[in-house]
């Protein structure tokens, strides 16, 4: 089994957000997003959850901005990431045979947080397979992939005096 960082399931926390996974999606696909033109691009979602995801995206170094939102390399990196999970829960019709790309993406980044899974590739087929047997095959690409975002790109927030002294 490959060591897990202890901070793994805080950053796929994170990074497992339906919103920031649309954003970085939505840059990623169709090119930078104008200042005011987030409610055209997900009409679906509040005022406040839009801020809130883009905030996060900032805070993570994910977009820049100008007059437009562009990916940051950082954003650029997740978008692949996320491809890569979402293609991944694809072939493996994970969490089910049918869902959509920010579903599939959090699933499958999910699944990478649980210490009692295992990517080396084995017999098994499908994730819930997995429970007992603790493997899953071809999930080693994806994680490879996460690991080596957080290594290049992830810097932990920093504690405030209140939370270092509690």
């Amino acid at each position: 089994m490959t060591s897990i960082p202890t901070d793994l399931q805080h950053v796929v926390g994170r990074l497992s957000a339906p919103g920031l996974i649309r954003l970085i999606s939505e840059i990623d696909d169709h090119g930078p997003i104008p200042r005011r033109g987030f409610t055209r691009s997900f009409p679906d979602l509040a005022r406040h959850q839009i801020r809130h995801t883009v905030q996060e995206a900032r805070d993570l170094d994910l977009i820049h901005s100008m007059s437009e939102h562009h990916l940051t390399e950082a954003g650029e990196a997740l978008a692949e990431l996320y491809d890569a999970a979402a293609r991944w829960g694809r072939q493996h019709h994970y969490p089910a045979q049918e869902g959509h790309f920010a579903h599939r993406v959090s699933s499958t980044l999910a699944l990478l947080a649980r210490p009692e899974i295992s990517t080396s590739a084995t017999p098994a087929t499908r994730p819930e397979a997995a429970a007992g047997a603790s493997t899953v095959p071809g999930l080693e690409t994806v994680r490879s992939t996460l690991l080596q975002w957080m290594k290049d790109y992830y810097r932990a927030p920093l504690r405030t005096a209140y939370e270092t002294a509690a």
